[in-house]
């Protein structure tokens, strides 16, 4: 059951987010896993542009989004490698990007080969599916779902700020980013 202080912050911040607003899950990322600002994101750039814009405003100030544009299956393991290379350090899913996004078995088989060091989250359920740390969105209703098999966290259902937590069990606005776009192809 949640407490009133809970329910007032979920409303409050329930009204002023937007269906892809990176912001809460971005700020739980660096409630968890502070001093991380290296972000990276692999899409097909040009149809996701206003997601990866969105992302990019939700990550604190002086940090870094490295975006690798992809556009087809097989050059997703280069875009992993291309990750790595660039040093990321948390990995962002895309809602609906039309290749990697929550869900999909591409972005599953990147976060599995980028898991043992780059840990990644999403904005909905499905993202947990692909096997990343931390889901938080609309589709979430803006509650922090977290994977107990892949946090090394004893956290409990409860709230951090104003972020709502729940274990998922099945299966900071600041300036902006520096956008490092890389090719996969």
């Amino acid at each position: 059951m949640f407490r009133p202080t809970t329910l007032f912050a979920m409303a409050a911040l329930t009204a002023s987010l937007a269906a892809e607003d990176f912001g809460p899950v971005v700020k739980a990322a660096g409630l968890i896993y502070p001093g991380r600002n290296h972000f990276g994101v692999v899409c097909d750039y040009g149809r996701s542009l206003a997601m990866v814009a969105d992302l990019q405003r939700a990550l604190p100030e002086g940090s870094v989004l490295t975006v690798v544009d992809a556009h087809h299956p097989s050059q997703v393991e280069r875009a992993g490698n291309i990750i790595l290379q660039r040093r990321v350090q948390m990995l962002a899913l895309l809602p609906k990007d039309a290749l990697v996004f929550d869900g999909s078995p591409f972005a599953t088989n990147l976060v599995a080969n980028l898991h043992r060091t780059i840990p990644a989250f999403g904005t909905t359920p499905a993202a947990l599916k692909n096997g990343c740390v931390m889901a938080m969105g609309q589709a979430t209703n803006w509650e922090l779902l977290f994977n107990r098999k892949l946090i090394d966290l004893d956290l409990k259902k409860g709230v951090i700020e104003d972020i709502t937590i729940t274990p998922w069990t099945n299966g900071g606005k600041g300036g902006p980013a520096v956008l490092d776009l890389v090719f996969a192809y």
